[in-house]
């Protein structure tokens, strides 16, 4: 806006209220040095003002250049002042002569001629000044604006304001702040009159406002809000102007009331004078206008009523409905308004949310880089997630305006998209990172960990990031427990930062621990368990400050302290886990606390791998948790069901089932840490669900399976195996080829767990053999004697007595002491040998006799009583009715085994082939019960194997009497693999 062009000619002519004259007499100006003829000195530059004024009638022709000297010494002679009434022809030719000045030197030669001017006169002179002053170059400007003569020029704006009308000093101050524009530096004359004409307005506000007209009172505060120099001058002026607003409200229209509201709110916050009374007084005479106003001015009033800080929930109710009806005739700038406005009091309302999306996605080819930080900020701050469109149409846009983005925008929109939980293209966030790079060593300790927080909350590594990594190591000493808190949240998050880094962080919050609060705390202890960095000092430090303070911790704090814990495996001395878990139950014993699901699942896991039970928490977790079954992620079933059945909470067949319903809908989501949670959750039940459906849940892992943990695999095979359940062949293989792929990455535990299922499942590790033998030749796996009888029981099932491998560990396990086995293991060795040395063709392990002998008694002792299954009790029935002598649950002391069924007259042993020795989803035995059915034959007995699901086909009993004499006259021999996997 020009503000000369919005003062009228009519104004600027307007004559002082009386005939006071503003006297600038003869010898006021050869005082000033304005009538003495250039005179040059030694050390005094002067300063060339060429002019290209024509000659005027009654002169003599103008010379083409004058010069314009600094003053004379202080010792020259001077004259006194004489009053003299000016010519009544000069008197008539000022308005002409004004009009006809072509440059400065011309204005200069109107005041050498006039001997006397009115105030009215003088008040005519800065629009003139203003239109000969753009017209010079900015070396002339500030050699003008510099010069003496200048300064006698302005003089008598800045001695005479007060005898100025209003309009007059408005126009003066308006000029005078249009030439500071111009040139900034025009020196220390300019900015002492914009001092006196805008103190003198303040005055003029102060004692009359009620001379200025609404307009005027709109254009000082748009002067204030918009020059930094006016703000410097006259703090107060803004105040006053806002006064006298407030003292005329009834005559200003709701549209002038909201512009007022806008500026004022703009230029207090920049002078700190925010909540002042007059605001609040404004804003509720806009609330009962905001109907009456235009879209721009309620976006605008909304922005100036918030920023004031005096509005209440009932103000915001009805400015929110209003808004509703004017969104459709917003632009970008006021859609930013009504943003900010409601992100700034987080008010959500939903109708206005909805309206605003859909004009921000028509308006969004004008957004630009403030509009588009500010709506994401808002969105983030009212947690409401926009449609998808929208947001991806926000991107596109951020993308066009990504190199406008400053520090601040770019804190927003990344703070906002976090919060959202959104994730913009990585190409827009590196674009973003990239704009950054030339403003990283000017931030400061926060603004650096805010940018590092939200790349880590965005799970984004920039390619600048060494950069902000750096700024953080060399002002680490000066963060607070904020800084290093959003710090280390967000190195955790991207998995990132330098072991120096993350000490030099970790030290500071040591020394500054007293100043951390309960979410800083926990948001360290998880960063450093994410870290993998862990120092006990420390943790129980944290714990120790938590608990002074444990009553404010909320629902996350308490989840993400439990989870740091449960990872680095430290457990809080003294009386600390005790104090958390009283506060957990009182948090969930509040009916009105909101939990996050997600928070719920987190302490279920973080007390099943602390191995803290506590009954009424699980019930109060379970009660939580139960109804949200149906919308809850694969992640958070995972951790729920893992840490119920670790616990040993037991969860009803129904509520199983459940989760199973909706595994299947968010199959997409698992990873291989929680599809091993899941299948070893799904053993610990023994919770079978449908087939296919586990096989659906076991297909996610071969497309993943190259960022698998080892124990992640070796657990996902286990439960297989303790299921029953045979993988598809696709599977099988993904398994072996991640062994193949990370064998030295694999434990004894994880080799263990793998063989183990391959042999419970009844499949050949084909390609596990070599892959073992050439890690413990390597020197790589150290084996325990699990391992060993593992691996023995494996190669014995197989039959595979030529492997390399089995010689292998014939040697390890001869040389290995007594007191090295553990039960199972010393069994399982003891049943191999014995299978060996009845083939005789291979070598056995030869165990000593007091391994045999140890092995026998362990067995002994462990044993408890037969339990009988519905199929035992069937045969047991037909038997008694063919009047066949049997006996049930009888002892094998030398193979360590129990028969089912035994004929001891025949040498006969019937296998009840029940549910726990054969597949669930494939009609073949166990790879365990085909070991014992050797074990069996190779001392003597004859194996009759009963299939349950044969049995079950038998519907009356006399069918079931021939099933069962037709199998006993027979001969028989061990199921071989072929026939276990025929129907």
């Amino acid at each position: 806006m020009n503000l000369t062009s919005s003062i009228s000619k009519a104004s600027l002519m307007r004559p002082l209220c009386g005939t006071w004259p503003c006297y600038v007499t003869l010898p006021m100006l050869q005082d000033q040095n304005l009538l003495r003829p250039p005179v040059s000195q030694p050390g005094h530059k002067q300063v060339t003002i060429r002019s290209t004024s024509r000659a005027r009638k009654g002169k003599s022709k103008q010379n083409p250049s004058k010069q314009l000297s600094e003053p004379m010494p202080a010792d020259e002679s001077r004259q006194e002042p004489v009053a003299a009434p000016i010519a009544a022809a000069h008197h008539a030719m000022f308005p002409e002569r004004l009009h006809d000045a072509q440059r400065i030197e011309d204005l200069f030669e109107l005041l050498r001629d006039a001997e006397i001017l009115t105030a009215s006169e003088v008040a005519q002179l800065p629009m003139t000044l203003l239109q000969l002053y753009k017209q010079r170059s900015a070396k002339e400007q500030q050699a003008v604006a510099t010069h003496a003569f200048f300064e006698s020029l302005v003089k008598p704006w800045a001695l005479e304001t007060s005898k100025l009308s209003t309009q007059e000093q408005l126009a003066t101050m308006h000029c005078l702040l249009a030439m500071n524009q111009w040139n900034n530096r025009a020196g220390n004359a300019l900015t002492r009159a914009i001092i006196m004409v805008s103190n003198a307005v303040k005055n003029s506000l102060q004692g009359t406002p009620n001379e200025f007209a609404p307009e005027e009172l709109v254009q000082v505060l748009t002067s204030c809000n918009n020059s930094v120099t006016l703000r410097q001058a006259c703090p107060q002026l803004a105040l006053a102007c806002l006064t006298a607003c407030v003292r005329r409200l009834e005559h200003l229209s709701p549209d002038q009331v909201a512009l007022v509201a806008f500026l004022s709110a703009q230029t207090h916050l920049r002078l700190n004078l925010k909540g002042v009374d007059q605001m609040r007084d404004l804003v509720r005479a806009g609330v009962a206008r905001a109907p009456s106003m235009t879209a721009l001015s309620l976006t605008q009033f909304m922005f100036g009523a918030v920023a004031s800080g005096g509005l209440k929930p009932a103000h915001m109710q009805v400015l929110a409905t209003c808004a509703v009806r004017i969104v459709p005739q917003c632009n970008a700038a006021a859609l930013k308004n009504v943003m900010w406005a409601l992100g700034t009091v987080n008010f959500h309302h939903e109708q206005l949310l909805k309206a605003i999306e859909a004009q921000l996605l028509s308006q969004s080819p004008h957004l630009g880089a403030a509009h588009i930080a500010t709506s994401i900020w808002a969105f983030g701050r009212l947690n409401h997630l926009p449609h998808l469109p929208l947001m991806q149409e926000l991107a596109n846009q951020a993308m066009l305006n990504s190199g406008s983005f400053t520090t601040k925008r770019s804190k927003q929109l990344l703070w906002g998209w976090y919060t959202l939980r959104f994730y913009p293209p990585d190409a827009l966030l590196e674009a973003i990172a990239k704009r950054l790079t030339p403003l990283v060593h000017n931030m400061d300790a926060r603004t650096v960990s805010e940018f590092i927080w939200a790349f880590g909350g965005l799970n984004y590594e920039p390619s600048n990031m060494q950069l902000f990594l750096q700024a953080a190591q060399d002002k680490s000493w000066q963060m607070n427990a904020i800084d290093i808190s959003q710090t280390m949240r967000g190195l955790a998050n991207m998995r990132l930062g330098s072991r120096l880094l993350v000490q030099s962080l970790v030290h500071r919050a040591a020394t500054i621990l007293d100043t951390f609060n309960p979410q800083a705390l926990a948001n360290l202890a998880w960063s450093m368990a994410h870290l993998g960095y862990k120092q006990e000092a420390v943790l129980d430090a944290i714990v120790n400050r938590l608990l002074s303070d444990v009553d404010s911790m909320n629902q996350r704090d308490v989840a993400d302290l439990l989870s740091a814990l449960a990872m680095l495996k430290h457990q809080p001395v003294g009386e600390a886990m005790t104090a958390v878990m009283h506060h957990t139950i009182e948090l969930l014993q509040e009916s009105e606390t909101p939990w996050v699901l997600q928070d719920l699942s987190t302490i279920c896991w973080s007390l099943a791998k602390l191995n803290v039970g506590n009954r009424k928490l699980l019930d109060l977790i379970y009660d939580r948790v139960l109804i949200d079954i149906p919308v809850t992620s694969a992640k958070d079933i995972s951790y729920q069901i893992w840490g119920f059945a670790a616990l040993g909470y037991p969860l009803p067949t129904q509520v199983l089932a459940t989760y199973w319903e909706r595994l299947q809908h968010v199959l997409e989501e698992m990873d291989p840490v929680d599809l091993s949670h899941v299948m070893w959750a799904m053993a610990r039940f023994d919770s079978y669900p449908a087939p296919g459906l586990l096989d659906a849940v076991l297909a996610t892992l071969p497309p993943q399976i190259a960022s698998a943990e080892p124990a992640a695999v070796a657990t996902t095979a286990h439960a297989c195996g303790e299921l029953r359940h045979y993988p598809r062949d696709a599977v099988l293989a993904a398994l072996e080829d991640h062994a193949q792929q990370f064998s030295s990455d694999y434990t004894c535990a994880d080799w263990s767990a793998l063989i183990q299922s391959f042999t419970r499942l009844y499949a050949k590790p084909h390609r596990l053999y070599p892959l073992l033998l050439h890690e413990i030749i390597s020197g790589d796996l150290e084996m325990d004697t699990k391992l060993i009888s593992d691996c023995l029981m494996s190669l014995a099932l197989f039959e595979a007595w030529q492997e390399p491998l089995y010689l292998h560990l014939v040697t390890k396990a001869n040389a290995l002491p007594l007191a090295a086995y553990g039960p199972k293991s010393l069994r399982q060795t003891y049943q191999v040998d014995l299978l060996a040395q009845h083939i005789g063709t291979v070598g056995a392990v030869d165990l000593p006799e007091s391994f045999k002998s140890q092995a026998q008694t362990h067995w002994h002792m462990t044993q408890l009583g037969f339990n009988t299954t519905r199929l035992v009790r069937d045969l047991c029935a037909v038997l008694d009715s063919l009047q066949i002598a049997f006996q049930t649950g009888v002892s094998e002391a030398v193979g360590l085994l129990r028969i089912d069924l035994a004929l001891p007259d025949q040498q006969v042993a019937i296998e009840a082939l029940g549910p726990l020795k054969v597949l669930r989803n494939k009609p073949a035995a166990t790879g365990r019960a085909v070991h014992r059915q050797r074990i069996l034959a190779a001392l003597g007995w004859t194996v009759v194997p009963v299939r349950e699901r044969d049995w079950l086909r038998l519907k009356t009993f006399a069918e079931k009497q021939d099933f069962l004499r037709q199998l006993l006259e027979e001969p028989f021999c061990v199921l071989s693999s072929d026939e276990s996997d025929s129907e």
